[in-house]
């Protein structure tokens, strides 16, 4: 049996992976991060191996918010089998401009916590929100708006900022990398469902405010390949709301986040060696048939292919 039969008999989605191509488009000089070329070619082998069928292709941060690299890229990769999520300046960002980005397959925003210093600052990050969330709300409401931190602590006072600002644009909020809760073998806390955020998070996801990204297990325990700690957390999420969950590569699985000195940014990091198929395996045994639908086709569907 192939990879793509084991794992996705109806297809599947990959809702978060990336394309770096500094020789068509050269990265930000205010850049955050210096990756090595990952092509569209190296994605196509890559889809092939894990036996994926549609993909969201994520805006890197390294181009900064100019999307000129993301619309080619999607074009290349073919709308009928990917859609992508930009990044925007949401202080010059334009009616015409948000247009063109959904004609050309754009499905929502990231929201670069980076640009505002807003990283370790949850005032910072309400503020980032609000002004994307205010950006798009009257245009494009539908569209979805991710964004990724490193302090899931955060949760207490952004779960009531969220519920009284973001939902009621219609916006649709998405947090990546299991929003950052970490797996036993990456925290202290001996129940892991006592972590700092963790019941904010369950809350939003019940409640139909909040999808969270299965993506990046290599942030959030040390477990490779098969992230075992991570079942209890991915059970819980399921079980909070299985319409809410959504899962991502994070292909080519860029360094850990962390805020770098200008010179570290401007050096090329490499990637990480991740076994992606010994994780799905992993994650696919603790999902029922039904969950697994859900996850892959289901939920991609119902966020992005519209």
């Amino acid at each position: 049996m192939d990879v793509a039969s084991e794992l996705f008999p109806n297809g599947g989605w990959d809702v978060h992976h990336h394309i770096f191509d500094p020789a068509r488009f050269a990265y930000s000089p205010t850049r955050h991060l210096t990756p090595p070329p990952a092509t569209i070619d190296q994605f196509i082998a890559f889809k092939k191996k894990i036996g994926i069928t549609k993909s969201v292709l994520t805006h890197g941060l390294s181009y900064g918010s100019d999307c000129s690299s993301l619309r080619d890229f999607v074009a290349d990769l073919g709308e009928t089998n990917s859609k992508a999520i930009g990044v925007i300046d949401p202080d010059t960002v334009t009616s015409e401009e948000l247009r063109d980005m959904h004609q050309a397959g754009i499905r929502g925003i990231r929201v670069n916590l980076y640009q505002y210093r807003a990283m370790h600052d949850i005032e910072l990050q309400k503020a980032a929100l609000r002004a994307h969330a205010s950006a798009i709300k009257d245009d494009y409401p539908g569209w979805s708006m991710a964004f990724t931190h490193t302090h899931p602590e955060f949760w207490v006072e952004l779960k009531p900022f969220i519920q009284e600002e973001i939902v009621p644009t219609g916006i649709q909020l998405v947090t990546d990398h299991f929003a950052l809760l970490k797996g036993s073998s990456m925290t202290s806390v001996e129940d892991i469902t006592q972590q700092p955020g963790f019941q904010e998070i369950i809350e939003l996801m019940r409640s139909g405010h909040l999808y969270v990204k299965i993506s990046a297990p290599y942030r959030v325990s040390t477990q490779a390949p098969k992230y075992e700690d991570l079942k209890p957390l991915v059970r819980a999420l399921f079980d909070a709301n299985p319409q809410r969950v959504l899962w991502g590569s994070d292909w080519p699985h860029t360094p850990l986040m962390k805020v770098r000195t200008p010179e570290e940014a401007l050096s090329e990091t490499p990637f990480l060696n991740v076994d992606d198929l010994a994780w799905l395996r992993s994650l696919r045994s603790w999902l029922s048939d039904e969950e697994w639908n859900t996850l892959m086709v289901a939920n991609p569907t119902a966020l992005y292919d519209w």
